[in-house]
């Protein structure tokens, strides 16, 4: 069995943080202060990179649920750092190993959507009623309620059931 800092290990080098350049591209186009009205130097790109380097196998900390996975700063970095797939799969990582305070999960199943704090965001954003419509299940139960919705008002599958009451009762034979 493989311990918390082989695994984080292995996403840093998958995700080539190691080849940072500290050239602070990533910070510069990170939306996150626009998003949370905050800069703390942690919770980006470059400060997670320095601190997992360090301390691979410290994983519990909340900055880590900050990143939005915009893919900003993956897209302006000249060494190739391919950040926001690490921070998905770090995430996933921290899910496994327990740490779910920070996530936000789909009230019909349970699977994770996004953390909570980018949640608060949007919810604050958009109005308590758009982030109910949108946010408050998973993309497969989304489906799966789109599908029964589609099913039910489905004018073919109303005639096939509208068939099958009137086969119950119209055809009926003279003698039962």
């Amino acid at each position: 069995m493989e311990d918390i800092s082989t695994k984080v290990n292995l996403l840093i080098e998958k995700n080539n943080l190691e080849y940072c350049l500290e050239c602070g591209k990533c910070s510069a186009v990170c939306p996150m202060p626009n998003v949370y009205g905050r800069y703390i130097y942690e919770s980006f790109p470059r400060g997670i990179i320095e601190s997992l380097l360090l301390n691979p196998h410290d994983i519990s900390k909340d900055a880590f649920w900050d990143c939005l996975t915009c893919q900003e700063c993956t897209s302006y970095c000249p060494a190739g750092v391919t950040f926001q797939n690490f921070m998905t799969e770090l995430r996933e990582l921290m899910l496994d190993k327990g740490y779910k305070e920070n996530a936000f999960f789909c009230p019909v199943c349970g699977t994770y959507i996004m953390p909570k704090r980018e949640f608060e965001y949007i919810r604050k954003t958009l109005g308590e009623e758009k982030a109910h419509e949108y946010l408050m299940s998973c993309h497969k139960c989304k489906k799966k309620d789109y599908a029964e919705k589609l099913h039910r008002n489905n004018p073919k599958t109303k005639r096939w059931e509208n068939l099958s009451q009137t086969d119950n009762t119209e055809h009926k034979t003279p003698l039962g």
